[in-house]
């Protein structure tokens, strides 16, 4: 039984196809010159080309998509870049929603009331 590792390949890295499949295919004709110097007949260097060549479009798919969302969420992250509130009053300013705003105006005024009678 013939075991042998391969490399996996560096389509995090390259953002350019065009290099990420030149880089894919000069290690592949390595790994395929080794197997072929070791006696593996073609049919299974064939299988094993057609299995790499899956996981690296995989890879490919992935990161794209890693790399669409990264960037999204650094988008979104930098338009929502509010600043803290210091007081209750920023916070109730900051409120959008005007029934949970109501809801928070009226406890704040019963814990007032509430404040005075135990004074």
């Amino acid at each position: 039984m013939l075991f042998f590792f391969t490399e996996k390949s560096n389509v995090k890295k390259d953002r350019n196809h065009g290099k990420a499949e030149r880089k894919w295919k000069l290690w592949k004709e390595k790994e395929e010159k080794i197997l072929r110097d070791s006696g593996v007949s073609e049919d299974i260097i064939e299988a094993i080309r057609l299995y790499d060549r899956q996981a690296f479009n995989s890879d490919r798919r992935y990161y794209e998509r890693v790399q669409e969302t990264g960037t999204y969420l650094d988008t979104v992250a930098a338009s929502t870049d509010q600043a803290e509130p210091k007081t209750v009053q920023d916070f109730l300013d900051h409120i959008e929603n005007q029934e949970l705003y109501h809801v928070l105006i009226t406890v704040d005024r019963l814990k007032e009331k509430v404040k005075k009678i135990f004074e």
